[in-house]
């Protein structure tokens, strides 16, 4: 349990709070929020081989059949290797920081070899993306010649369930929806490449005790004798406010906040492909990632963590100014205590779009789970034009009437 807070500072000289006996607000036990679940993934070794039974090519994950599809004969069929442990494990945070040490707070930043073991070809790869299909005959199986020596690996992640085409249809409709858009835009089968990604996430849970003081505001009125501007006495209600000291606590537990564990794709962006949800994890199997693109973490533990308690503190507050009686407040202080903090570490498929408009290049992404869609789009000056001028006519027949 946490300590009692700190009593009330006194309020300025004006305040009518000296003396008050404080508004006490009993303890509160408020059920989780709702995450503002919000990038990408530890290493992922060399790929299980995922045959295709018929032409022996190496299978990929397709989300529309959710079954593993041969790239080169079409045939479809089911995962053969043995299933993975089936628990989702969350660890000890406290425990893995001091576990990792310096590890906790950097990233692997060097580059390393992989071969192709369908051509042969052996390409070197930066070490941020960790599954990658070969550039020479787009194979999907990468084989690490070096071993990857990420300190944290994802145990989970959400399986891809928005094929490719859906997520262009997606991509084409978000544009079409868009006013200010080029009207030539949405008629144009523009898009130039679409990429399926594993992207990294952390995920934090914990539960709180949070005491808090405030100073509660109750409004009354009082009536106010004054002159108008043809100085005849008038008299009006004036509003004021009674403020008088306050206390609480509020005790909760947060479940899967969410923090992006990657630098390379445009935080606008991701921010409105979120929320990924993350009671949909399956333990991490290689089927789920087979041909796709999986990023190591770029964001350490460390830093996602005290990302996350960020948020985590913030609802907080929220919630404790809920408490606060009266119909309004000042100084709110809380003092948040976390205790049973865990975390883990996952994969979130989304898929990347690109497009270029009049030689200019655009970027979007797809939430390969929910199908949230948003893409960077150019802005049609005629339009931009368009809606200035009636702004000014508006102002304008608004100032003529007033004149009137």
């Amino acid at each position: 349990m946490a300590p009692e807070p700190p009593p009330i500072p006194d309020t300025d000289s004006g305040s009518d709070a000296h003396g008050e006996t404080p508004v006490t607000v009993r303890k509160r036990t408020i059920p989780p929020p709702l995450p503002n679940l919000r990038g990408a993934a530890a290493e992922v070794r060399s790929l299980e081989r995922h045959v295709c039974p018929e032409c022996g090519g190496k299978g990929e994950w397709d989300p529309a059949k959710r079954k593993l599809v041969c790239p080169y004969c079409g045939t479809v069929f089911e995962r053969v290797a043995p299933p993975p442990l089936p628990d989702i494990t969350e660890h000890d945070l406290d425990a893995m920081l001091s576990q990792l040490g310096t590890a906790a707070t950097t990233v692997r930043t060097t580059q390393r070899k992989v071969q192709c073991t369908h051509c042969h070809a052996v390409l070197t790869r930066d070490a941020s993306n960790v599954g990658q299909s070969c550039d020479f005959c787009g194979s999907p199986e990468m084989l690490d010649y070096d071993e990857i020596e990420a300190p944290i690996h994802p145990e989970s992640l959400l399986p891809a369930i928005v094929s490719k085409e859906q997520a262009y249809h997606a991509l084409k409709q978000f544009l079409s929806s868009k006013w200010f858009a080029p009207n030539d835009l949405k008629r144009r089968n523009l898009v130039d490449r679409i990429q399926g990604i594993y992207l990294p996430y952390w995920t934090f849970d914990s539960a709180a005790e949070c005491p808090w003081t405030a100073e509660s505001g109750t409004y009354y009125y009082v009536t106010v004798t004054d002159r108008d501007s043809q100085g005849r006495t008038v008299t009006r209600q004036e509003r004021r406010t009674r403020w008088r000291p306050a206390r609480g606590h509020v005790s909760t537990f947060f479940d899967d906040i969410l923090v992006s564990g990657t630098r390379g794709l445009d935080p606008s962006i991701l921010r409105r492909l979120e929320p990924f949800p993350t009671k949909d994890l399956v333990p991490y199997e290689t089927r789920y990632v087979s041909g796709w693109d999986v990023e190591q973490y770029q964001v350490p533990l460390l830093q996602a963590a005290r990302t996350g308690f960020g948020v985590m503190e913030g609802m907080l507050r929220e919630m404790c100014a809920r408490e606060v009686p009266g119909d309004t407040y000042r100084n709110l202080r809380i003092h948040p205590d976390y205790h049973a903090k865990t975390f883990k570490h996952i994969l979130c498929p989304i898929w990347i779009l690109a497009y270029q408009y009049r030689g200019k290049s655009y970027q979007g992404a797809a939430n390969a789970v929910s199908g949230q869609t948003y893409a960077h789009f150019p802005k049609s000056p005629w339009k931009i034009a368009f809606v200035v001028l009636l702004v000014l006519l508006v102002i304008g027949l608004i100032f003529l009437f007033a004149q009137h």
